[in-house]
């Protein structure tokens, strides 16, 4: 049976992050609080783009961004790459027309200007040649480099990047900042002490006992309706322009300028 996907990795590379731990991830992804926000934060910046767009989401996991962008846009060519082929035979499964990658994030396989809208999920400023002049990326990443834990770790999250560091990146290769925001600054306090004890008490995990725990914070991870309204209430702030400096996640939207006719 053919794989619904077209892999660009060796047959022995591998992630910590496994097939089963990714259908673990999955169930609370879909409603989990802060990542619908993320997911509605995105779409929202995504911006006016042509009748038949190409758009990407780099980090594609399961497939749940790639649903609402083909909600968004019925007539979009949508692109998924991810480098866990569990998660993109779910995002088959969720998005069948979409065409899927298992690939590097840092070493994307596709040609120059080739698309309209990518959402990246890690700082990328080394490949957004592929975005076509004028159209946008959307860029989400952890932040807070005092907040980097075994959890990160376990992930492969190189960093949590520090205020403004990605916007910087960006214009530093000749990118326009639109847009460079905090995710879930309401929540913030108290994921801030949630990281500040696991620097302190976990920090020394290894191997089994590593993915272990990981496994066990994500069985732990739930929705709330105090999360949804903090969500909410950080959208409302935003859409009156209050930008807090703190939060969960960096959404940074950058734009390749036109060149000069």
């Amino acid at each position: 049976m053919s794989r619904p996907f077209v892999s660009h990795v060796a047959p022995e590379f591998a992630v910590n992050w496994s097939e089963d731990l990714e259908e673990l991830h999955e169930e609370s992804s879909r409603t989990h609080f802060i990542d619908v926000w993320t997911r509605r934060a995105i779409l929202a910046r995504v911006g006016r783009l042509p009748d038949a767009p190409t758009v990407i989401d780099v980090g594609c996991s399961t497939g749940y961004l790639l649903e609402d962008l083909r909600r968004a846009m019925p007539n979009a060519s949508l692109i998924g790459v991810d480098l866990v082929a569990g998660g993109l035979r779910k995002a088959h499964e969720n998005v069948p027309d979409a065409e899927l990658l298992q690939a590097d994030a840092c070493a994307l396989p596709l040609p120059d200007a080739s698309l309209d809208a990518p959402h990246v999920g890690r700082a990328l400023a080394e490949n957004l040649p592929i975005l076509r002049p004028a159209p946008r990326a959307v860029i989400v990443v952890p932040v807070g480099p005092g907040n980097y834990d075994y959890y990160d770790r376990f992930l492969g999250h190189e960093r949590r990047y520090a205020r403004g560091e990605l916007a910087r990146k960006g214009q530093a290769v000749g990118l326009e900042v639109l847009e460079d925001i905090h995710l879930g600054a309401p929540l913030y306090p108290a994921f801030w002490a949630v990281k500040q004890r696991n620097r302190r008490l976990y920090e020394h995990l290894e191997g089994a006992a590593l993915e272990a725990k990981v496994r066990e914070d994500i069985a732990r991870t739930s929705d709330s309706v105090l999360g949804r309204f903090a969500c909410r209430l950080e959208e409302q702030l935003l859409a009156r322009g209050v930008r807090l400096p703190f939060g969960i996640r960096g959404l940074t939207v950058l734009s390749r300028p036109r060149e000069p006719s």
